[in-house]
This record gives C-alpha cells, sequence and structure tokens, in this order.
C-alpha cells in the first residue's frame, strides 16, 4: 500500500498537482506566526508565541501526543528558535525592544537567566549547531542584512559576520553534512536562495533558485539529505525539495496544506516532523514523514 501512494506521489510531482498529507494532525494552540521546533534528549520541542504574546513550549515523545503547554514570562511580537547542543536546548527570540534574547535549559522546562544581546531585529532570529558551535541567524533591523554569530556555550558570543545580502522574512539556518546552510528570500524578486559555509565565517557563492515565497523558508538535514519547505508565493501551499549537497535540488512536492506564515521541520528518531499554522484559523498543525515524500 505504502509503495502504490509513493507511486502516486511521485506521478503528481512531476505533474505539478498537490499531493495529500496521511498523517497530518491539528493542534488546540493558537499562533499569529509560525512555530519553531528541535530535538533534544529523544523528545521534539515546539515553540511558538501565543496569542497574548508570550511564548510557549510543549514537548512530545512522537510528534503525536503531546505533553502540557509552558508558558513562559518573556513575550515577542515573532517565534522563537530552537536548537540543541549538547545536553541543552537553547531558544532564541527578538524581545519587544527589538533585542535578541537567548536562554538554555537542560530539560526544556526549567530555563536558565535570559542573555539580552546588544544584536537588534524586526523578524525572529534562527538557531543551529554544529561542530561543537550554537549559530545565531538574524536579519538585521532596518537595512536587513544578514547577519551570523557563534558560541561554545550559548552565553558569550563572537565572529559576527555580516552578509551583503538582504532577506525579506526571517532566515533559516541548518547544519548538514558538515556544512551550515542559510536560506532567505530576497528583497524585492521573492526568490528563495541558499549559501553554505564549513565554519560561519566564510561563505560560498549565493544559490538562487526559481521558487518563490513571500516568507522564509525552513531546512532541516534528514537521512543525508537537505530539505528545503516553504510557502508559496500566491497559491499559499507546502512545498519541499530536498538536495545532497544544497546546490542541485530535485523535483518540488506541492502539499495540500496551506499556510500563512513559514513552517518549521525537524527530526526525531527516523522521522522527519513539519509544522505550520493554518492559513485561516491559525491553529497549530503537524504531520511527519519517514523519507521526505509522503507526509
Amino acid at each position: 500500500m505504502k509503495m502504490m501512494f509513493r507511486s502516486l506521489l511521485m506521478g503528481l510531482m512531476m505533474m505539478g498537482i498537490a499531493a495529500p498529507s496521511l498523517y497530518g494532525q491539528r493542534l488546540d494552540e493558537e499562533s499569529r506566526y509560525g512555530p519553531a521546533m528541535a530535538a533534544f534528549d529523544g523528545k521534539v520541542f515546539m515553540g511558538w508565541t501565543g496569542t497574548d504574546g508570550h511564548l510557549n513550549l510543549m514537548r512530545s515523545r512522537d510528534g503525536v501526543d503531546w505533553g502540557a503547554k509552558i508558558r513562559l514570562e518573556e513575550t515577542s511580537e515573532h517565534p522563537p528558535a530552537l536548537a540543541a547542543m549538547g545536553n541543552r536546548l537553547f531558544m532564541a527570540w527578538t524581545g519587544t525592544d527589538g533585542h535578541l534574547n537567548l536562554m538554555r535549559s537542560r530539560d526544556g522546562m526549567d530555563w536558565g537567566a535570559k542573555i539580552r544581546l546588544d544584536e537588534e531585529s524586526d523578524t525572529e532570529p534562527a538557531l543551529a549547531s554544529m561542530d561543537g558551535y550554537l549559530y545565531l541567524l538574524w536579519r538585521g533591523k532596518g537595512n536587513k542584512r544578514l547577519n551570523v554569530m557563534r558560541s561554545e556555550e550559548g552565553i558569550d558570543w563572537g565572529d559576527k559576520v555580516r552578509l551583503e545580502d538582504t532577506s525579506q522574512d526571517r532566515p533559516a539556518l541548518a547544519a548538514h553534512n558538515g556544512r551550515l546552510f542559510i536560506a532567505w528570500t530576497g528583497v524585492g524578486n521573492g526568490k528563495i536562495n541558499l549559501m553554505r559555509s564549513r565554519d560561519g565565517v566564510d561563505w560560498g557563492a549565493k544559490i538562487r533558485l526559481d521558487e518563490e515565497s513571500e516568507d522564509g523558508p525552513t531546512l532541516c538535514s534528514f537521512r543525508d539529505r537537505l530539505f528545503l519547505v516553504w510557502v508559496g508565493k500566491g497559491n499559499r501551499n507546502l512545498n519541499v525539495m530536498r538536495s545532497e549537497d544544497g546546490i542541485d535540488w530535485g523535483a518540488k512536492i506541492r502539499l495540500d496544506e496551506t499556510s500563512s506564515k513559514s513552517p518549521a521541520l525537524t527530526t526525531l528518531d527516523d522521522e522527519m516532523i513539519l509544522a505550520w499554522i493554518g492559513e485561516r484559523d491559525r491553529k497549530i498543525n503537524v504531520t511527519r514523514s519517514d523519507d521526505g515524500i509522503e507526509f
């Protein structure tokens, strides 16, 4: 049955027809923005900004059954970012004053003191870990320029790189096969772009895709491939593409699901988990895939 459905999906992809989701579920939580996700300590953690502006967290062992919501005192006009490194889970967000903030936790429940950075943004940041460093990516306030910094423990930050490229919305960040990748929507043309680096300091040439969006994309490494998910321009459908090296990309999968804001991706054990808010009801939705084709 699974092979039959996979053959159907591949046929739909070739014809440019949207593919249905088999494993989706709608949670009873709402947000004005898409959520964030990260796998940590054998669980998947989801973070989002509630309709009251407070940051919230939930966790699940399988991406299906979710525990009680944790409502933090911290507030933001944008969603947070999540990433795991070592024995800690990290959360970053843009405060209502525009400054970037971070906190860390050993269990995803109890969080340490807030670290307030001098850096500012007018949208949410992105987090990822690679080779013993935690990387922070954000769009500069006012100039829309992309910036990257790194830290060994998430407290002291350095090696700031300010790129020439500008982003229309929040950028995405992920580690894949020994390289750090960023993805963003170009200002003016709405094209999705990518760059890669071995250390987060020196960056290679920009890769500009033909795909367009009005929101920021998301990235995730899964089964030796880099996955890119974004909200389509005009139709608001979620789209998926994958690549082995982040340069050459395969056929696009267009899902039936639609969203008004950027989605989130993470991996847990042998599954990739995709989350987004519904286009009309703003409810948080979650679906899973074991291959990045069937969701």
